[in-house]
């Protein structure tokens, strides 16, 4: 039901075109040529129906005073409250707030974060927690408002880096919790990647745009999965790390550690990958940003694991 008018005393309600209603009485449309599969009104109730709620039955059709009018009632007797609640309302009401919605990118985190709890830690074997603890400033970029978040955070970071690209070099890190409040860094920390450019000649500025444009590739993911593609994607989240007890506060870009195939499906340069890892997803991505963008732009350089991806440039 989509809306409900007043007219000649009468309360006419919206019903699909299947019904129709008018005061208490229900005629049904029994017009063989006209099939539910003739109308799109069943989309609007897609979300409700990821909530839990169940499609209406007649049974479940009822009126309060104040949707319909009762017989003997004339137009001038009759009021009608919008902000009064009613039988559909309530019972939508009450089956989202009994299951909360979760989004397939939040499952998708979900899900990860869970394996890798059931696994245990993959970096007890580094003993990153004998090493000693230093002070950072965190810096979280919000694409919709473009304004930054800066908190404080305690970190332990390995001193020699365990992999490295054409121009970054990575180090693991574990972060403490801030809602620790005894410091058990092995119940209490998650672990994080932390790169940094080998050239020392980078500009500062560099770490923060950086960030900006996987962020701004991440609104683009979440775009794309609007349109309810068969797989979803996600983007990693981003920061920059300032340590501020280290001579100069050097900064390193962090992202959460996510065990798994590390995969690049494709590159700036048009590179893609076609041999054993190759898969539609990613590239059906790229090809989505040039199209909807209006062929103003396209995030390309995706890579990740699995389809979550981290690392995306925008051209």
């Amino acid at each position: 039901m989509e809306d409900a008018e007043i007219s000649g005393g009468e309360v006419n309600l919206s019903f699909p075109p299947s019904e129709a209603v008018f005061g208490s009485e229900i005629l049904v449309s029994r017009n063989a040529e006209r099939t539910l599969s003739d109308y799109d009104w069943c989309e609007e109730f897609f979300e409700l129906e990821e909530a839990g709620v169940e499609p209406l039955t007649l049974d479940d059709i009822t009126f309060n005073k104040s949707y319909a009018v009762q017989k003997n009632c004339s137009a001038e007797k009759f009021s009608f409250d919008p902000t009064k609640g009613g039988k559909f309302f309530s019972v939508a009401m009450a089956a989202m707030s009994k299951k909360k919605m979760i989004s397939p990118a939040k499952r998708k985190w979900s899900k990860a974060l869970n394996l890798i709890k059931d696994r245990g830690d993959p970096w007890e074997k580094f003993h990153l927690d004998q090493i000693k603890s230093e002070k950072g400033k965190r810096h979280r970029y919000n694409p919709l408002t473009k304004a930054w978040v800066v908190d404080e955070c305690v970190l332990k970071m390995d001193k020699e880096p365990f992999a490295n690209g054409a121009m970054r070099e990575c180090f693991r890190m574990k972060k403490l919790s801030n809602f620790s409040m005894n410091d058990d860094w092995s119940r209490d920390s998650n672990n994080f990647v932390a790169k940094s450019y080998m050239d020392e000649e980078v500009p500062r500025e560099t770490y923060f745009e950086d960030v900006k444009m996987q962020m701004d590739a991440k609104v683009w993911a979440e775009e794309y999965n609007r349109h309810h593609p068969p797989k979803k994607v996600e983007m990693f989240m981003m920061g920059v790390v300032e340590l501020v007890e280290r001579p100069g506060a050097p900064l390193y870009h962090i992202e959460h550690y996510i065990e798994g195939d590390y995969v690049k499906y494709n590159s700036n340069f048009g590179f893609v990958e076609d041999t054993g890892k190759c898969r539609q997803t990613p590239q059906a991505l790229s090809h989505f940003t040039f199209e909807r963008s209006g062929h103003e732009l396209v995030v390309v350089d995706i890579q990740g694991v699995g389809d979550l991806y981290t690392d995306p440039q925008i051209h």
